[in-house]
């Protein structure tokens, strides 16, 4: 059974990087924001290796604090130890990377949402979003939430269908550290996108 549970200005889906920065963004910016994770313990979880910087992702981060955003305060508060890469080549290739508490990273950026103004931090997985005349007009949750709203930012990162194989085994469709969505995906096979 289906039931209105708000309405707002954005919904982000998905709690990695990218989510809790567009969230922070646009509640910043004055909207009334939702950020959804398939689970709260997951929100900035760093599945894949607890580190900001290195040669890319360095890159973005300093664009990414510049603009205001959190992960470069975030690591400061949260790392263990800071390195410079390829000192060996020129300097045009030298790189800060910083290798984080990934516990503590993870604990620091939900409490940073939790305390920011215009932004809700939501448990549930999006298995809807609802389009009519070429406008989304809502979201819809696995337990029937609708959250009426203007625009929606996917940012699901690595656990969007994600599956593990041991082995040459399929073991589940979840990764060593949560659940994975593929209602998504579902909805816009189904949609034709």
């Amino acid at each position: 059974m289906s039931y209105i549970a708000g309405e707002y200005d954005v919904a982000v889906v998905g709690a990695g990087h990218a989510g809790c920065e567009a969230a922070l963004a646009a509640a910043r910016l004055g909207m009334k924001t939702l950020i959804f994770s398939i689970s709260l313990e997951a929100i900035a979880n760093m599945p894949c290796n607890p580190h900001i910087g290195g040669s890319s992702k360095g890159h973005l981060v300093r664009e990414i604090d510049s603009l205001g955003g959190e992960m470069g305060k975030n690591i400061d508060k949260t790392m263990i130890q800071i390195k410079m890469l390829n000192t060996s080549k020129g300097p045009a290739v030298h790189s800060l990377r910083a290798q984080a508490d990934r516990k503590k990273y993870q604990a620091e950026m939900k409490h940073t949402l939790e305390k920011q103004e215009n932004l809700e931090v939501k448990q549930g997985e999006i298995i809807d979003i609802q389009v009519e005349d070429g406008k989304i007009k809502a979201v819809e949750t696995d337990v029937g939430a609708i959250y009426k709203v203007k625009t929606v930012i996917l940012a699901t990162g690595t656990y969007l269908k994600g599956k593990i194989f041991i082995r040459r085994v399929l073991q589940g469709k979840w990764t060593r550290w949560c659940s994975c969505s593929e209602s998504i995906i579902r909805m816009f096979k189904k949609d034709g996108n």
